[in-house]
């Protein structure tokens, strides 16, 4: 017998409750948007301020790095910006881990390396282009525009 949902979308709601458990971890509150077409997956409640999450996992993985595609679902050639989200969080399924991207990371880009375990031949990575390894974004960022509010307040 069939089902009518589709593996990738199993794999998007497992990826979303490890997130929820790892903030609840980290004692954050998560809320999710009633709408279910916002450019975002949740919110985190940090002090009273709200910073939206996008969620992202890949199906599959070489255990070497993750690929990520950063892009609206509902339009290959349409990257997220700014504006759709605050944090980019990105779930290994098999490890059950989670790497917090804050967009001084992601900047906009639109596909997103990120190495599950240290690399070892450098080779392709130049000057200035280290890669992004899930280890370095485990805990959840400060995100700028919430120290401004404090600070303003």
């Amino acid at each position: 017998m069939g089902s009518a949902i589709s593996k990738r979308n199993f794999y998007g709601y497992a990826a979303e409750e490890i997130v929820r458990a790892d903030l609840a971890k980290k004692e954050i509150v998560s809320l999710s948007p009633d709408i279910p077409w916002t450019h975002y997956d949740m919110v985190a409640d940090i002090g009273g301020s709200f910073v939206k999450i996008q969620v992202k996992t890949k199906m599959s993985h070489d255990g070497y790095r993750m690929i990520i595609d950063n892009r609206k679902s509902n339009g290959a050639s349409r990257p997220y910006t700014e504006s759709d989200y605050d944090v980019l969080a990105i779930v290994d399924l098999e490890n059950r881990r989670v790497a917090y991207l804050p967009f001084e990371v992601w900047q906009g880009r639109s596909q997103i390396s990120i190495m599950l375990r240290e690399v070892v031949d450098m080779n392709g990575y130049g000057r200035g282009k280290q890669p992004l390894y899930f280890s370095d974004y485990s805990e959840f960022p400060v995100i700028g525009r919430n120290e401004s509010k404090e600070a303003s307040a």
